[in-house]
Formats: structure tokens, C-alpha cells, sequence
């Protein structure tokens, strides 16, 4: 019996970091800086020194434009790799994307602006 209650605090303890982990201006604040919030939308603006990581954190919904392109190697929760080179310039709206971290291992600054729409989707 105290292990079972042992271990349902403990995934009690792990679910509560994981969503507590979950906005990237509260995960990386030296990465994302918000520059406008109001009940409809959040403007994120990201900025990766070389070598920069961020903790594991989710988007919802939204559109983003990079202003400084390069290499960004984004780790899925299930350890999947996938890396995003981008341009100066790319934009596209994006669908929610689910935990994930991201590292800029290119050689220059890697920046973007994210618009997350706060009615929109929600990664789960």
C-alpha cells in the first residue's frame, strides 16, 4: 500500500513539472521574451546565441516569421530529431506542436517571431 502511494505522488510530482513546463517564457526566459499579450494573441519573440538551449515546452496554434535564419535542433519528448533550416524571411502558420526542446547549433544568432493564438489549438 505505500508503494502505491508512493508512487502516485511521484506521477502526481512529474505530471505537475511536465505542465508547469510547458510555456516557453517561463521555461527559457533568456530565449523568449514576450512582447505583446492580450485575450486574443502572444507575441514570442525567440533569439538563439549559438549554442543556446531552451527547456521542454509547447506552442499552440499560430504564425511565425524568421528574422534570422540558421539551424535549429528540435527534440521531440519521444527523442525524436528533427532539425528546422531556416531563411530570413520564412513564414507560415504553424499547428500546435506538442513538448518539445530546441538548440541553436548553427554559427550565427537564430531568431523568429511567433504570433500563438490563444484560441487556437493546444498541443496535448
Amino acid at each position: 500500500m505505500r508503494l502505491s502511494k508512493t508512487l502516485s505522488f511521484m506521477a502526481f510530482m512529474l505530471a505537475a513539472t511536465v505542465v508547469s513546463a510547458q510555456d516557453s517564457a517561463k521555461v527559457s526566459p533568456g530565449v523568449n521574451t514576450v512582447l505583446v499579450e492580450n485575450a486574443h494573441v502572444r507575441v514570442v519573440k525567440s533569439t538563439f546565441k549559438p549554442g543556446m538551449k531552451e527547456g521542454t515546452h509547447t506552442h499552440p496554434a499560430g504564425w511565425y516569421i524568421v528574422t534570422h535564419g540558421g539551424d535549429l535542433k528540435v527534440t521531440a519528448a519521444d527523442g525524436k530529431v528533427s532539425h528546422w533550416l531556416a531563411k530570413d524571411g520564412e513564414q507560415a502558420w504553424m499547428e500546435a506542436e506538442a513538448p518539445h526542446t530546441a538548440e541553436n547549433v548553427g554559427k550565427g544568432v537564430f531568431e523568429y517571431i511567433l504570433v500563438e493564438v490563444k484560441g487556437a489549438a493546444h498541443a496535448k
